[in-house]
């Protein structure tokens, strides 16, 4: 399996965003959220932070379940809140009513059925996205990924961390036809999921001869 790699971009907040790439179709986008160096100048090891200018064991913290962002019903463009919850715990975290950026209305944006039939005739094409067509393209969205956890962290106190994860096709026009998108229950509920959702269906991928492709990632919150 061969892989590459694209150097990442430092972005506000000490955002950076890098990419790990291979064959078979699946892509894996690493996202980080790197803290500047407190006062024990970043010698704290794994599994410590630091406390009054000492390395100390870090609290053990329950990972929160993938959550897949729901069908809205409704008017659109309907701001979805999370539960509330006290700031640290293991709850969902809670948008403080008017904090930051107004949620993203992805009610436009289809969602990705990887299972549906395609009608394929003996005219059409074989052709396929390369791998490193497929890098170069969601380097694109480097800034647009950025913007998203930027903007979650922005309306929630505390915004956690865990894995993003999405799934697109993309047809022969280089049109994206659907988007799926999940991710812990923290960073749904601070909205970066419609956000990622808008961000990927509004790329346009180079056109191919070829049937629909069927496209999955991920990037990572730390």
């Amino acid at each position: 399996m061969s892989a590459s790699s694209s150097t990442g971009k430092q972005g506000a907040g000490g955002l950076v965003l890098g990419l790990l790439l291979g064959a078979a179709g699946m892509y894996g986008v690493q996202t980080f959220v790197i803290a500047e160096p407190g006062e024990c100048g970043g010698v704290c090891g794994e599994g410590t932070v630091c406390e009054a200018g000492s390395c100390r064991p870090a609290p053990l913290e329950v990972p929160d379940e993938a959550v897949e962002e729901p069908e809205r019903e409704g008017k659109k463009g309907k701001r979805r809140r999370g539960r509330r919850g006290k700031k640290g715990g293991g709850d969902d975290a809670e948008l403080a009513s008017g904090q930051g950026p107004a949620l993203d209305d992805d009610s436009k944006v289809p969602r990705f059925d990887p299972n549906k039939d395609q009608n394929i005739s003996m005219s059409d094409g074989s052709g396929r996205l390369s791998d490193s067509q497929i890098d170069r393209e969601l380097a694109k969205l480097d800034g647009s990924f950025q913007a998203c956890v930027r903007d979650g962290a922005a309306r929630v106190d505390e915004l956690g961390s865990g894995r993003v994860s999405y799934k697109f096709g993309v047809d022969g026009k280089g049109k994206v036809t659907g988007v799926n998108a999940s991710a812990p229950a923290k960073l749904a509920a601070a909205g970066i999921l419609p956000c990622v959702r808008k961000a990927i269906y509004g790329h346009k991928f180079p056109a191919f001869d070829g049937p629909e492709m069927k496209v999955s990632a991920s990037f990572t919150v730390d």
